[in-house]
This record gives structure tokens, C-alpha cells and sequence, in this order.
């Protein structure tokens, strides 16, 4: 067989893209400069929940600099209200304008859009805005919002009720019923945020002459996004361009179309102006949205040697005040479906409800859905206590093996080449048990308090087609056009819009080994709509390892027979004994005879007729990838802490990682990849807090309120991979999120264990603060 000469994949290859970054020549949004450019600033509510009595921006009007401001009404009469209502049961998505025009639901909520030559007058120009509000009773918890008598956020939504559900799976009375033992807890999650290095933004341009639009964004998805503005701001779509260059971070945040790239493109149109808006680190903090603001009761049947009959779960789940793009549905369903796990589980009830508070947005935070894994996890360490067995033993006991699949979960889910108890059974080899048992007695001796804890989860990595219809969500397939272009070097045009992921590095080591070219000679083109294939995913939902990477696959494997079929009328050998090395087109064990790609390429191009007959000559293929069915990654983590019971300070003191991402495309980026996503979960519990106070105003608007990790509070991550290969095309599943979701189940089971070893309760709700612990401790009245 016709092949190529490997070794790209699976490589430590360093990251191409960063020459570029860490040298200072990415292109974010902050960097785009245009002599004609005017900028934007948003004046935002200062109150929770008002009506709007009156706006004055007469003297902000007058003040030297300023071209034009637009207040709610202003903005109204050139935009739609944003509307991301679906045809899903019982959903009540209110509609919202670009800027509010008559009430205001949220601190930080757009009242008026100022643009001036520079950003210091916008700013200057706002603070002369007067508003004058009539001030109305904020809803700041799902339990107000429910309460009788609670004040109604929107007319269209009766008791503050997003939406509410309740699913069931299999038996659940009779698997309750059988049970030896219920065991029941509670857990509430608090309120935190992506926070990117770069919030949100972007520079709409309108060209007078053309009537072209093009927004250059800080986004993971230009084409909902071109999609979404085109309605919005009555515009037509073939006259809208989004492109998205270098962006720095995402964590979800920058999947959703928000109102403020509404208003920009808006008042760019209605302007005929180049405008820019960066949103500051207040603005990011306070409006740009919150998520993980959850509030969980379980309960579990189980026998009296820990083998799981049945769960119920109720979810109640803080909506904040407005929809974004992904249904509110997404979020608990994914919550339903993930929840399970990797465990056998023959009887399940799922309920929730979503609901609407004064608070922004409630957006797609990396791993959205995790509290289920949190839960789950320290539900199995709750289940050994009360049956007297050891955590790994009541996981073993549960755990779907290898050896049970293929087959289908209680949510009708496709289960087959799961290895997460292969990821357990290979944490445990590299932990003694009974050497943790000793130093926590001696540490406890010493009057000092040591945890242990593990945590095993499967996530959707791209998941599959039956869970992500279970969840509420498509499963798409994935395109991607690729070119051999005239000189023989490959350009691949991607849906995908990375954004820290490192897929320019990793497309071409694919590209590399598929068609044989050089690394260096691989171009990954992505995020300009008028250029790259159309997708509504963009970059989420962990979906490149395996979606991208398979339509860029096919496509390679497509262009390379086009080539062999071509070198091998020129070479007069089998295409079978033909390879591609190094851009060169040789008969294997005869190097003398070979053709360069360049020239067969130049031929292609500049004179088709003169190649052999019969050829396919079109040296440029869009392929679509539907995922084999996907798939989903796996891992188990372990945590050890030291808890100081007079400061309530967490250390972790230790943190290994088993994970199964399948085919490991490069070390480097899949290490990153887990890394990054376990500080960010370690960050989410224990420092992050997008906190409110009773009437409504945001509490962490600065990092001097909003705590972030350093790399002092991150340990040094111990990583091993399994790599188990299927049969299918893509043997690679996606990472990017399992470390966020995984990371805070370990790390609150070590917890529990520390302590536990001092008699007192579990973590009921976070974040773990050291005053916090200390309540936990006894040591403060909590």
C-alpha cells in the first residue's frame, strides 16, 4: 500500500504558533489600528433591577470629542431585540434588547453605547450621562426567585421558571425500594467565571460603498456569530464577514453572541465608521457572565455491599437574567447525561429547573455540566462510609470494564472502548495505599491534618450522537477544504477557531504524516467566514481532537491518492510502491526515481491538459467528517492535602493523573491541555467567586476581590497517558476540558478525608475559603 513516512504524530513537536505569540506579533483585538478608527464604551446599570425613568446625554453629547451616543431606544430602532427562543418544551426564553431601553435586570447591564475618538473621551462622555431608575426588588437566588410572592423578572416568565424538567430512567421506585441503604446529600456550587486574558471585543467596519460589514471579534464561533448579527442588525449575510485572528483564552465564554456585538456592528452601520470595543477587566468580571452557580440533591439505592440500584437527582440551576445563544436546556442536560458516568446504574430520576435571577448571564464555562462529576464522586466515597468499604473498592464494584462493552447506559447512551476503569486501575498501581493510611496517622500525630482522595469520570470528547441528542444538542459533522497549493506546500482551511488549543500545531503534524510534507509547509487557515467552511461549532465541546481531526484526515488521504495517481503514470510504477516523503514522490527502495509534489502541482495548475490522462488534476478537496459515532475521553485523579487547622489554608501537596485521550496527536499540547484545565478547576474552588451581594451589586469586580491562582497554588501535575487505539479512522479524543471537570471532584474528596479524620462534616458548599474551612474546622461559628 501506497503510503508516507511518519513520525510527526505523537511527537513533542514545540507549537508553531509560538514564534508568533510569544514574540509580541499575534494580533489580538487590542492591536487592530485603523487611522479612521473611533471607539466604544458601554455605560452600564449600577442597579440590580430597575425601570429606566429617564436618560439624559445632553452634556455627554456636548463634551469635545464625542460623535454619538445611542441610548436603548436609539439602538432599538436599527436592531432586533436578541431572540434565542427554541422549539424545546417548556422553555420560556424572554427576549432583550441591545441595550436596555426600559428596564434593567443586572449591575453592568448596557443602558447607552458612547463612541468617540478615543477611549478616554467614551469613557469621560458616560460619566456625564445621567439615569435616573426606579429602583425595583433584585431576585438573587433560586430560592427567591421560586418563593411565593417573588418579584417576576419578565412577563413571559411565569415564576422566574426557565424551564423546568424530570426525566426518568429504568425502575426507580422498585430500585429504591430493594435498597439496604439511601444515602443522601447535598451540595451547592457558587458562582465563577471564565475570565480569559482578553475579555471580549471587537472592531466592526462599514464600508459605505459596498454596504460590506466585517467584524473582526474575539470569538470561538465567526460563523454563528456572522449568522446571529445578520438577523439582528437587518443586514445581509452575504454582506457580512467575521474574522477572528490570535485570541487570548476563551473557557467557553466566547461561544455565545452577546448584545454588546450587536450594538458595535449596529452603530458601525448606522455610522459608517470603523468603531472598536475592548471590554476592560471590570466590564469582563461584572457583565461578560458567570456559570458552576448550582444547587444539587442526591440520593442513592444501594445494597449493602455498595453496588448502586438507583439515583435521584434534583438540580436547581441560577439562570442569571438573560438567554445567551445555547439554550438554557444545554446545561442541565448535560448534567443528566454525564452524571452516570463510567458506573453501571440500572434505575435513574433527573429533575430540574432553571431559574431566572438579577445576575448576568449564566454562559458555557469550560466543562459545562461538571457539578455532576463532584457529586457523583463523593456520593461513591459517602456509599463506602456507610457500607464499610474503601472508596476504590466501591468504584471498582460499580465501574463499567471493558470486558461489559459495547453497550448501552440507563440514558440510552452508546458506551464501547471506555477505559476509565483501565485509568483507575493504573492510578492505584502508581499510589500505596497503605502508605498514605501511615502518614496520615503519623501527620495527625504531629497535629497536622493530611487528605487523600480520587476521582474517576468519562467526558463527552466529542461524545456521541445518542448523548448529545439526550442533552439537547446536535452532533455535527465536520468540514475542512485543503489545498496543495502551486510550490507543492499544503494550506487547510478550518471551521475551527483555536484559542489556546494549539491546532495549528497539531493539523499539521496530521497533514504532515497523511501526505507526507513538511511540517513547516502546512498553512492552517481559520476564523474568516469568507474563506473557511461553514461550521456552527467553531471551537467547543472539545470536539477537534476528533472531529477536525478527521475531516482533515480525509481530506489529506484524498489529495494524496489524487497525487499517487498522478506520480504513478509519471514514474510508470504501482501507486502501491509509491511514498511521499519530505514533499517528494518516490518508488519505495528506488530513491532516483521520484517526482517533487512541487511539479506535479505546477502542472496541475499551469498545464492540466499535459498531464496523464484521466487525472484528477483539482488539487483542492472539502471533506466532512461525522465522528464514527465519536466517542468520549477518560481519566482518574488522585489529591493529597494538607489542611493548617489554625490559618484553614489547603495545600495540595500532590495530584497524579491517569487519562485516556486515545491516539496522543502531541505530548506537549495534551499535557498543557490537562494542566490548565486542572488550575482552573483548583482556581474554581477554591479562590474564584463571582460574588453578589443582597441588593444585587457585583462583590468581585477587580482581582483584587476576584481571586485567581497563581503557580505557587498549582502543584507540580503528574501525568501518565494510556493511549488505548480503536479500529476507527481517529483513534484521538478531545482534552481540553476533563481536567476543569475532573480536578474539583479529587480535590473535595480529599478534603472530606482530611476532614474526616478529625470527626467533623463534609464540604456542603464552596468555594472552600480558609474561613470556610475553618467553619468546617470548628473553629469559627459558621
Amino acid at each position: 500500500m501506497a503510503g508516507v513516512i511518519s513520525g510527526l504524530v505523537g511527537a513533542r513537536i514545540g507549537r508553531k504558533e509560538d514564534v508568533r505569540l510569544l514574540t509580541g506579533a499575534g494580533r489580538y483585538v487590542s492591536d487592530v489600528q485603523d487611522r479612521s478608527m473611533l471607539h466604544c464604551y458601554f455605560l452600564r446599570s449600577s442597579v440590580a433591577h430597575a425601570r429606566i425613568t429617564s436618560i439624559d446625554v445632553t452634556a455627554a453629547r456636548e463634551l469635545e470629542g464625542v460623535v454619538h451616543i445611542f441610548t436603548g431606544a436609539d439602538m432599538s430602532a436599527i436592531t432586533n431585540d436578541l431572540n434565542f427562543a427554541l422549539p424545546i418544551p417548556g422553555l420560556h426564553c424572554p427576549s432583550y434588547p441591545a441595550i436596555a431601553r426600559d428596564v434593567v435586570r443586572f449591575v453592568g447591564e448596557p443602558v447607552a453605547l458612547v463612541v468617540a475618538e478615543n477611549r478616554y473621551l467614551a469613557e469621560d462622555a458616560a460619566g456625564l450621562i445621567t439615569v435616573e431608575y426606579e429602583v425595583l426588588e433584585p431576585v438573587m437566588s433560586t430560592t427567591a426567585g421560586l418563593a411565593d410572592g417573588a418579584p417576576q423578572l419578565f412577563d413571559d416568565v411565569p415564576g422566574n421558571i426557565i424551564h423546568s424538567d424530570d426525566q426518568l430512567f429504568g425502575d426507580i421506585e422498585a430500585a429504591f425500594s430493594m435498597a439496604d441503604h439511601v444515602v443522601t446529600e447535598s451540595f451547592s456550587q457558587h458562582r465563577w467565571a471564565p475570565v480569559p486574558m482578553e475579555g471580549r471585543g471587537g472592531v466592526a467596519t462599514f464600508d459605505r460603498g459596498t454596504g460590506q460589514l466585517t467584524y473582526e471579534a474575539s470569538t470561538q464561533t465567526s460563523h454563528t456569530l456572522r449568522f446571529v448579527l445578520a438577523e439582528l442588525i437587518n443586514h445581509p449575510i452575504h454582506q457580512i464577514r467575521v474574522t477572528a485572528n490570535d485570541i487570548g483564552g476563551s473557557f467557553g465564554l466566547k461561544f455565545s453572541v452577546y448584545r454588546e456585538d450587536v450594538a458595535l456592528c449596529a452603530a458601525a452601520k448606522h455610522l459608517g465608521a470603523v468603531l472598536k470595543w475592548v471590554e476592560d477587566r471590570h466590564e469582563n468580571l461584572t457583565a461578560a457572565g458567570g456559570a458552576r452557580e448550582e444547587q444539587v440533591n442526591i440520593e442513592a439505592a444501594v445494597t449493602s455491599n455498595g453496588t448502586l440500584l438507583g439515583l435521584r437527582v434534583a438540580v436547581l440551576l441560577d439562570h442569571g437574567a438573560y438567554p445567551i445563544n445555547l439554550p438554557s436546556t444545554l446545561f442541565p442536560g448535560l448534567m443528566r447525561m454525564c452524571l452516570p458516568g463510567p458506573y453501571r446504574l440500572p434505575a435513574y430520576q433527573f429533575s430540574h429547573k432553571i431559574v431566572a435571577t438579577n445576575k448576568a448571564s449564566y454562559v458555557s464555562l469550560r466543562g459545562p455540566g461538571a457539578v455532576e462529576t463532584i457529586v457523583r464522586e463523593r456520593m461513591l466515597d459517602k456509599i463506602a462510609q456507610e457500607v464499610g468499604i474503601s472508596p476504590v473498592e466501591v468504584r471498582r464494584r460499580n465501574m463499567l470494564t471493558l470486558d461489559d462493552q459495547p453497550t448501552k447506559m440507563i440514558t440510552n447512551v452508546t458506551l464501547e472502548n471506555c477505559t476509565a476503569a483501565e485509568t483507575l486501575e493504573t492510578l492505584i498501581e502508581r499510589i500505596d495505599l497503605d502508605a498514605i493510611a501511615r502518614d496520615q496517622e503519623q501527620a495527625r500525630a504531629e497535629g497536622r491534618l493530611i487528605g487523600f482522595g480520587l476521582s474517576t469520570h468519562i467526558n463527552p470528547e466529542p461524545g456521541t450522537p445518542d448523548f448529545w441528542a439526550g442533552a439537547g444538542f446536535p452532533f455535527c459533522a465536520e468540514p475542512a477544504r485543503m489545498r496543495i497549493e502551486i510550490d507543492g506546500k499544503v494550506t487547510v482551511f478550518t471551521p475551527q477557531v483555536p484559542h489556546g488549543q494549539g491546532h495549528e500545531t497539531t493539523f499539521a503534524q496530521l497533514i504532515g504524516d497523511e501526505l507526507g510534507v513538511a511540517f513547516e509547509d502546512v498553512r492552517v487557515v481559520w476564523g474568516d467566514t469568507d474563506a473557511t467552511p461553514f461550521g456552527m461549532i467553531g471551537t467547543g465541546a472539545s470536539r477537534a481532537g476528533t472531529m477536525a481531526s478527521g475531516a482533515i484526515v480525509l481530506a489529506s488521504r484524498e489529495l494524496k491518492r489524487r497525487i499517487l495517481d498522478i506520480a504513478s503514470a509519471m514514474l510508470e510504477a504501482n501507486v502501491d510502491d509509491l511514498q511521499i516523503e519530505n514533499g517528494i514522490v518516490a518508488v519505495k527502495g528506488a530513491p532516483g526515481a521520484s517526482v517533487p509534489m512541487a511539479q506535479i502541482a505546477m502542472g496541475c495548475y499551469l498545464a492540466p491538459e499535459q498531464m496523464p490522462p484521466g487525472a484528477n488534476t483539482n488539487l483542492e478537496y472539502v471533506a466532512s467528517y461525522d465522528g464514527e459515532n465519536g466517542g468520549f475521553s477518560q481519566a482518574s485523579h488522585a489529591c493529597w492535602v494538607e489542611i493548617d487547622q489554625e490559618t484553614g489554608m489547603v495545600e495540595i501537596i500532590r495530584f497524579l493523573v491517569v487519562e485516556d485521550c486515545g491516539r496522543v496527536i502531541n505530548p506537549a499540547v495534551v499535557d498543557g491541555q490537562v494542566i490548565g484545565g486542572i488550575a482552573m478547576g483548583i482556581g474554581g474552588m477554591m479562590y474564584e467567586h463571582s460574588a453578589y451581594g443582597d441588593d444585587g451589586q457585583h462583590l468581585s469586580s477587580t482581582f483584587m476581590d476576584y481571586l485567581m491562582p497563581s503557580a505557587a497554588d498549582v502543584p507540580e501535575i503528574e501525568i501518565e497517558h494510556l493511549e488505548f487505539e480503536t479500529d476507527k479512522m481517529i483513534g484521538s479524543r478531545g482534552v481540553g476540558e476533563g481536567g476543569t471537570v475532573l480536578a474539583p471532584a479529587a480535590l473535595l474528596c480529599a478534603i472530606d478525608d482530611a476532614l474526616a479524620q478529625v470527626g467533623r462534616g463534609r464540604v456542603a458548599e464552596t468555594p472552600l475559603t480558609p474561613t470556610r474551612i475553618l467553619e468546617l474546622l470548628g473553629v469559627l461559628d459558621g
